[in-house]
């Protein structure tokens, strides 16, 4: 019997006992509850079922409000059955509600499940531990189960839940799994389609036949429901407007494990763009305006052209600080044309300021070192790419996993809230253990860093590095923002010992550093460094210029430099450029004279499917003062996991009679790379490299250059980004490898 079967029920009894009752006090005082009680519950506390009843010690005896009391006791969610009970009490009567609880689940679990594991099953379900026991919360529980095993493509799935009583009354639910083959995706079929081909409608779609080229693809229901409308969109973009996927079918073969996709589409005509005129325009000249419109009267009519046209529109704007314009296209369907007549009616409005800037997220961080990242204040024009600039520079912190800027209207039209929401990630980091790279091998390393130490964006860190051919210690600091202004300051102490096939160098020294920024994307810098080098272990044979360098030298240098910085991300950039001129002027006291310059310039273009095309180009020039050499230890080198890659670090420079590396007194590099993303992070990437060092007995000559291309790989790992580059050594000389594999951590440009 059911629940409202049993109330009735319960009521029918109560009515009928008290029927004589009633009958005898006709004409007498009404029967009156003397007391209210409950029984059976063991875990609900009485005061919280008498608080839902309406009945009342002291009331009149009404059945019509005993049944809603009951009702609502039932409500609460925590028994199985509720039943009343009347005996006479103190010259009235004592109702008494008599309860079942429903068990509490004290535990889920999952048998038989391998392809997925428990935790991600766990997530899937909304089944509380501690709560009350619902069959139709397991039931909504088991088909979630189903739906995220057909996501993932076991379509042949059967779970089973169970449940088993503990001593104490309470139950534990086990879903027993049989997971059965995974189904793979045998054909994608495409009906109904003559205007676009099937293989441009697949080249649209999530699911594919195949992943990576090689296994087989699998269905995922919510991947395919969402391949309906990148469909749609792809006929709507080719001025299919009427286009519309009529059906998707799963044919499963289960002798097979493979199932077939039947989508079923319904074209349309196509129609064309007609005239297309701008309505509205008062601050800016229409011509200006037309520029953005990227659909000509003739041109197929595409949705994706019309939204960047009002993107576009909408930017340019932005960009005057007009970010309450409306843009609304009106769009008149000519069918016997088979043409779509656009009118953009624009609607400038006001100026808008910045009301209000809000930032949350930020739990270690102080406030004030987000918001001086932000190149604007209350009260200041608001623009789209001062809100995108704030974004860029507070990801490039490097504190922060994600960066959300967004903005909410306004007290008033011409008023705008910007809100920053940021989630922190940890800056700081020990580690003590061991290391490899190709440059060095083997390393010992200690590292001690905090890039935003106290919340404050100071940044501190301590290096220690050992292994056979380098010992390296250094001691750094930075304050980004001295006296709260956008200059930093910070400095370095180290002590460098590396050992070169031909030569040592040691170096003892430390340097104070300064930057600050000017306009939107440029900061100069300046150095001071002072450093005590010392040459040894030169080869017997080596020439009088090598032999010349041996012993120990004091530099005083000073370098300035400027750069203009317009990527997107300073650790994995897909788009914009970095150009870099530096100037080394050594001889404010000490022993070494010279002047060095390197000037670089590289750039980050996004082509397609996420893809990027990167590049380098970089030259350096030094000379010594008076009548010394450039030293050799500030000589120019390539070779390297940063220069070019088929050749080991600091293999390409010229050479002395005796064939000793001296280094050169100027260099060209030009780096190319193409990088494929992949997943988790990890990127493919082919290169070309070319370049050559010239000086001494090298002469400086263009069409003289070495050149290496190769694969590589790329991971952003939690630790910085890390790559491994196998470069071929495209004119190999005698004496010379033919390939060479690196392995570093860092961009190579």
């Amino acid at each position: 019997m059911n629940r409202l079967g049993r109330w009735f029920l319960s009521i029918f009894f109560v009515v009928a006992a008290l029927l004589p009752v009633v009958a005898r006090g006709q004409g007498q005082p009404q029967i009156i509850i003397k007391d209210l009680a409950v029984e059976g519950n063991r875990r609900v506390q009485e005061a919280v079922i008498l608080g839902r009843v309406q009945t009342k010690v002291g009331s009149p005896f009404a059945p019509a409000r005993l049944s809603e009391d009951i009702r609502a006791i039932f409500a609460l969610g925590y028994f199985d059955d509720v039943q009343l009970k009347v005996d006479d009490f103190e010259g009235g009567v004592k109702v008494t509600f008599v309860v079942v609880e429903r068990p509490f689940m004290r535990d889920v679990d999952f048998v038989g499940n391998k392809k997925i594991d428990t935790k991600a099953l766990q997530e899937k379900i909304d089944l509380k531990l501690g709560s009350v026991y619902n069959p139709v919360d397991v039931q909504k529980a088991l088909e979630a189960l189903k739906s995220h095993y057909e996501e993932e493509g076991y379509f042949e799935v059967q779970i089973t839940p169970e449940t088993e009583k503990l001593p104490d009354g309470d139950v534990k639910v086990v879903f027993q799994v049989n997971e059965g083959r995974r189904i793979t995706i045998d054909k994608i079929v495409i009906e109904g389609n003559k205007g676009l081909s099937a293989s441009e409608i697949k080249g649209a779609m999530q699911t594919q036949e195949r992943q990576y080229f090689i296994l087989r693809g699998v269905v995922h229901r919510q991947r395919l429901e969402q391949d309906t409308d990148l469909i749609t969109q792809l006929y709507n973009d080719h001025g299919y407007i009427q286009a519309r996927v009529e059906s998707t079918d799963l044919q499963v073969d289960r002798a097979r494990a493979r199932v077939t996709i039947r989508i079923v589409i319904v074209e349309g005509p196509q129609f064309h763009v007609g005239s297309v005129d701008v309505t509205g325009t008062n601050v800016l000249p229409v011509e200006e305006v037309r520029r953005q419109i990227r659909l000509k009267p003739g041109d197929e009519f595409s949705r994706a052209k019309l939204r960047d046209t009002l993107n576009g529109i909408r930017a340019l704007y932005n960009a005057i600080g007009r970010a309450s314009v409306e843009v609304a296209p009106l769009a008149n369907q000519d069918n016997a044309a088979r043409k779509v007549h656009l009118t953009i009616e624009i609607a400038e409005g006001p100026e808008v300021f910045v009301e209000r800037i809000n930032i949350v997220g930020n739990v270690r961080s102080q406030e004030k070192i987000l918001r001086r990242e932000v190149p604007m204040a209350e009260g200041d024009l608001f623009t789209s790419q001062r809100l995108e600039r704030a974004r860029q520079r507070l990801v490039n912190l490097g504190y922060f996993e994600t960066v959300k800027a967004t903005t909410a209207p306004g007290s008033a039209k011409d008023k705008i809230i910007v809100n920053i929401e940021v989630t922190e990630k940890p800056t700081g980091m020990f580690s003590l253990g061991g290391g490899f790279s190709s440059v060095d091998g083997f390393l010992g390393t200690v590292d001690l860093s905090q890039r935003n130490f106290l919340g404050r964006g100071w940044e501190l860190f301590l290096r220690i590095r050992g292994g056979a051919n380098t010992q390296q210690g250094t001691i750094g600091f930075t304050e980004p923002w001295l006296f709260d202004r956008p200059l930093s300051a910070g400095f370095d102490l180290f002590n460098n010992r590396r050992l070169f096939t031909d030569y040592t160098v040691e170096s003892l020294g430390g340097d104070i550093r300064f930057s600050h920024p000017f306009f939107d994307f440029s900061r100069w810098y300046f150095t001071y460094r002072l450093t005590q080098d010392k040459i040894s272990d030169v080869a017997d044979n080596a020439s009088d210029v090598l032999k010349r360098e041996v012993g120990t030298r004091i530099t005083s240098l000073v370098e300035g430099s400027l750069s203009r910085d317009t990527r997107d991300s300073v650790f994995t950039p897909t788009r914009g450029g970095r150009a870099d001129l530096i100037v080394d002027v050594a001889g404010l006291g000490g022993d070494s004279k010279f002047v060095r310059t390197i000037a670089s310039v590289s750039y980050f273009q996004p082509v397609i499917w996420e893809t990027v095309l990167a590049g380098r180009v970089e030259g350096g020039y030094g000379f010594g003062l008076g009548d010394q050499d450039l030293p050799l230890n500030e000589r120019f080198y390539l070779g390297g996991p940063n220069s070019i890659r088929s050749h080991k670090f600091r293999q390409i420079s010229p050479v002395d009679e005796s064939g000793t590396k001296t280094g050169g007194t100027s260099e060209v590099l030009l780096n190319i790379e193409y990088l494929i993303p992949v997943i988790f992070g990890i990127r493919f990437a082919a290169f070309f490299d070319a370049g050559n060092v010239y000086g001494f007995t090298k002469d400086f000559d263009l069409t003289d250059v070495r050149k290496a291309a190769g694969v590589g790989v790329r991971w952003q790992s939690p630790f910085g980004p890390i790559r491994l580059d196998y470069g071929f050594n495209l004119d190999r000389k005698d004496g010379e490898k033919a390939s060479q594999v690196h392995f570093s951590v860092g961009a190579p440009f």
